[in-house]
């Protein structure tokens, strides 16, 4: 699957994951703490990327991460890597910013 910037793939809105949590009588606190985690992991994996906090709500809910967070994880289950993470290296580079600069 081809992601482009234009188009911002479509998951469930935060505020009707946390809906969904409450209705099974979670919290996401709760489960954060029940899978090992922060105990505010599952909250910010909300707004941010944290995979073991995603695949606890997943789990929970009976829904594939790739249908909760379609701009993070594919139909296969793998996490998109994050581009500019990926390009550091050659970032530093291009800024004369090695590791023999003195």
């Amino acid at each position: 699957m081809a992601r482009t910037s234009k188009t911002k793939p479509k998951g469930w809105h935060p505020a009707d994951i946390r809906a969904e949590v409450t209705k099974r009588g979670k919290t996401l606190t709760g489960l954060a703490l029940e899978n090992g985690l922060h105990s505010s992991a599952c909250r910010a994996a909300l707004i941010r990327s944290l995979p073991n906090a995603e695949m606890a709500i997943s789990r929970l809910l009976g829904v594939p991460l790739h249908e909760l967070w379609p701009d993070r994880w594919d139909a296969e289950g793998r996490r998109y890597r994050n581009v500019r993470v990926e390009n550091y290296h050659d970032r530093d580079q291009a800024h004369g910013q090695n590791s023999r600069a003195a």
